[in-house]
């Protein structure tokens, strides 16, 4: 069951017991979702892989309550959900958010891929990585493959007059047999399916980056501190 399931089923199953609650004891809205935060708390700590998904639900039923008094046409919630999926649609997917590489981090990067290298960057976002690799390492044959539709339409207007190779796909199904080097920018989520992956199809000897998030149990060959605010590192596997 994936996180985001996981999320919709704690917040109705707690909303439906608060309701119950707050109907018996006829206590006021707000008392409904101060029982919502507490459960669904209690329910994320359980069946939620990470700490912050707590935070997540424990917010969540106030901001409901928030929106439902506010005098915004419903049509507007409607237009914000969309535009949030076509933003983040990857996170529902694939459980990755919109994460943007900055320029420290690839110019140490772009000292780990081998001159004339092939490069895939999984979950591209605005196709980031690929700029700057057409400006500055021409060398590389860059590919960037991205879901969530926004950041793939800015990516591909972006990238238009460059010699990138920019699809909208998930990221799972591309096949990474071609590429010397794999980046990926993704969440700690789908790591080890990455690596389960990246294991089956990469070459030996080519190599899987990835920005900030680890594996499981898969010690990588080197660990390079990118020296930014977030304490950020390119954590570096040979295949």
């Amino acid at each position: 069951m994936t996180q985001a399931l996981r999320f919709v089923l704690i917040q109705l199953s707690a909303m439906l017991l608060a309701a119950l609650i707050v109907s018996v004891f006829k206590w006021p809205a707000l008392f409904w979702a101060v029982s919502v935060a507490v459960l669904s708390l209690l329910g994320a700590l359980r069946w939620h892989d990470g700490k912050w998904w707590g935070l997540i639900h424990t917010i969540f039923p106030f901001l409901l309550l928030l929106a439902l008094n506010l005098p915004i046409d419903s049509r507007w919630y409607l237009a914000a959900l969309l535009l949030s999926w076509m933003i983040f649609g990857g996170v529902l997917r694939n459980r990755v958010p919109l994460y943007l590489s900055n320029s420290q981090a690839l110019k140490i990067l772009a000292d780990q891929v081998p001159e004339g290298a092939r490069l895939i960057d999984l979950g591209a976002g605005t196709g980031t990585v690929l700029a700057w690799f057409t400006r500055y390492r021409p060398d590389v044959y860059v590919s960037g493959v991205e879901l969530a539709w926004i950041p793939w339409l800015i990516g591909h207007f972006r990238l238009a007059k460059s010699t990138a190779q920019w699809q909208h796909g998930n990221v799972f199904a591309a096949d990474l047999a071609n590429y010397d080097v794999v980046y990926a920018y993704l969440s700690p989520e789908p790591m080890i399916q990455l690596w389960e992956k990246a294991k089956n199809e990469m070459r030996p000897g080519s190599l899987l980056i990835s920005n900030s998030f680890d594996i499981p149990n898969a010690p990588p060959a080197r660990v390079l501190d990118i020296g930014d605010w977030k304490g950020s590192r390119l954590l570096v596997w040979t295949i």
